[in-house]
């Protein structure tokens, strides 16, 4: 049965509700983000200070080409970079841009322009001040973050990318904020970089997209996060389970407003 727009699926329902028409049921995330109108899964709707029609303002609010300039031109520069081998600790996970012998590009990694500015917008809208992410890549989605960062007074993001292309995210992030940081090592060595009165206000997970790694992830950041906070988990049309990692972050209960935008990336808001 199909839904009308913004209509309020079930949890396990990752349908797109806004456009439900035949042609478009198989349409490619990517396809779908670029398109007019973003689609929104509404999941729980609880929050004082969010509801649908703000979300949509926020998904939809403009952007000034000229503050995002230097990340189009680092996607041109990093597609002449060899591909590089994904770390060990991937074998036999299912990974973004996983391709022949393990090798991954930027183009592979990196989040889209629509969905970067999904990124960047979300992180304005609560002027984001401490930003972390798991999974920098090459880092482009690292920098819409510290791109939103670098407008909030005293902002930063501390980014992990496990990977030896970490160096080469932190030569992208810097050209945006210099002031941020990616850190080669696991995610879950964040609180060490961070001090004990420190409330995270967005975090990214965007690394191993199995259940397991998922949920460690986001139980690491538990206590962390600000009162007013937001945590976006990518790729959950990758696999069942993705999906489910994500359905038990949010039965959890710990956020206020939850939805999927586009099948793809899972919104959490506190507050």
């Amino acid at each position: 049965m199909t839904q009308p727009a913004d209509a309020e699926p079930t949890p396990e329902d990752n349908r797109a509700p806004e456009d439900n028409r035949a042609s478009e049921t198989n349409r490619a995330p990517e396809a779908a983000a670029e398109g007019s109108r973003v689609a929104v899964t509404y999941l729980r709707e609880s929050s004082p200070r969010w509801n649908r029609a703000r979300f949509r303002k926020v998904l939809e609010a403009p952007v000034d080409p000229a503050e995002l300039a230097e990340i189009g031109r680092r996607r041109i520069a990093l597609r002449h970079y060899a591909p590089a081998p994904l770390h060990p600790s991937y074998a036999g996970q299912y990974h973004a841009g996983g391709g022949a012998e393990g090798q991954v590009t930027a183009d592979l990694l990196s989040v889209s322009p629509a969905y970067g500015a999904v990124l960047y917008n979300l992180a304005r809208s609560i002027d984001a001040k401490l930003l972390v992410e798991n999974g920098a890549g090459f880092g482009i989605s690292s920098m819409y973050l510290a791109a939103a960062a670098r407008r909030a007074e005293g902002g930063t993001l501390l980014s992990f990318e496990i990977s030896d292309y970490a160096q080469i995210a932190q030569a992208s992030v810097n050209l945006v904020d210099p002031g941020s940081r990616v850190v080669q090592g696991d995610f879950a060595c964040f609180p060490g970089h961070l001090a004990g009165t420190a409330a995270i206000d967005l975090a990214f997970i965007d690394a191993m997209h199995d259940k397991d790694s998922m949920l460690r992830a986001f139980k690491s950041l538990i206590g962390w996060m600000a009162p007013q906070s937001i945590i976006i988990v990518d790729d959950l049309y990758y696999s069942e389970s993705s999906r489910e990692g994500f359905r038990c972050m949010m039965r959890m209960e710990l956020h206020d407003f939850v939805c999927i935008v586009n099948k793809r990336f899972g919104v959490l808001i506190k507050g």
